[in-house]
């Protein structure tokens, strides 16, 4: 019965995890997380002084627990630039020979700048609707899709060579939102690419069966980050308090999804979004107008 208990079903030691966005929020708990549980772990990001913070909170981790180091290396790189994937896939494929785990984290929120309050005069609406610029909406793309699409492409081979090895290894986690899927906000920038991450899940995890390279995807709910920050009040972050579950995300709940879909434990899921939000779409309904 050994085969069904939770320290062999869960376990990541010596695998290699690649995590862009880590020098910071869910992408630094995820790093947290792999880490305390004896994964190697790549952190990728543009922030070079938020990956040395990173860094040296992993290295306290593996020195508290008494475990022996880990492998931790920092990939400083660009993401919204075709040049700068093409870099960090350079870097990776030069450090390590396979890739057991690749979590794709980083990602950009642009909001419009102006706001429209259902009721108002059609110039209203066009003057909000028009608010997010085109630089905008083209930088979120790059980054919350054009990245992960051609990073995931760049080392399909170290992903393959993990995968063959079975239990869970060669997967992709990508980060979606429960915006990919409501209308309660108009944050068309973040929607509509959140909403391509979910297709973007399903054909690569279909294109990509041959080899069992398995593609799933998280979809957070209010976890505090830069982009829910709870000290900003116009940040999402006091909305958590409205969820089944009455409050936001923490590190456990992240990790402990990343580390189920990483792992034997989910080696059977691919091409599915996990919705991890405490109930957070139970209670989001479409904005109604005053006629309604």
């Amino acid at each position: 019965m050994s085969h069904l208990l939770s320290n062999l079903l869960f376990d990541v030691a010596d695998r290699n995890v690649a995590i862009t966005g880590a020098s910071s929020g869910l992408g630094r708990m995820l790093a947290k997380g792999f880490t305390a549980n004896g994964a190697n772990t790549i952190l990728i990001d543009i922030d070079e002084k938020g990956l040395a913070v990173t860094k040296a909170e992993l290295e306290d981790i593996t020195r508290s627990l008494g475990k022996s180091p880990t492998n931790i290396i920092t990939i400083c790189g660009d993401l919204g630039s075709e040049i700068g994937v093409q870099s960090v896939i350079n870097q990776v494929k030069t450090t390590i020979s396979s890739l057991d785990v690749l979590i794709q984290c980083a990602a950009v929120r642009y909001m419009n700048k102006i706001p429209y309050t259902h009721g108002q005069d059609l110039q209203s609406l066009e003057n909000a609707t028009g608010s997010l610029s085109y630089s905008e909406l083209e930088s979120a793309f790059r980054v919350n899709v054009f990245a992960p699409y051609f990073l995931t492409a760049g080392l399909l081979t170290l992903l393959g060579k993990a995968a063959a090895k079975g239990d869970g290894r060669g997967c992709v986690i990508l980060f979606s939102s429960p915006a990919s899927v409501h209308n309660h906000q108009f944050v068309p920038a973040y929607q509509l690419t959140k909403a391509s991450i979910d297709h973007m899940v399903r054909i690569m995890a279909m294109e990509f069966s041959d080899f069992y390279i398995r593609v799933n995807a998280i979809s957070p709910g209010i976890f505090p980050s830069a982009m829910t920050d709870p000290t900003d009040p116009e940040s999402n972050f006091h909305l958590a308090k409205a969820t089944p579950a009455g409050r936001a995300g923490d590190e456990g709940d992240i990790v402990g999804t990343a580390l189920w879909l990483a792992s034997k434990a989910g080696s059977f899921m691919d091409g599915k979004v996990v919705r991890v939000e405490g109930g957070r779409l139970l209670v989001l309904k479409g904005v109604t107008t005053n006629s309604d």
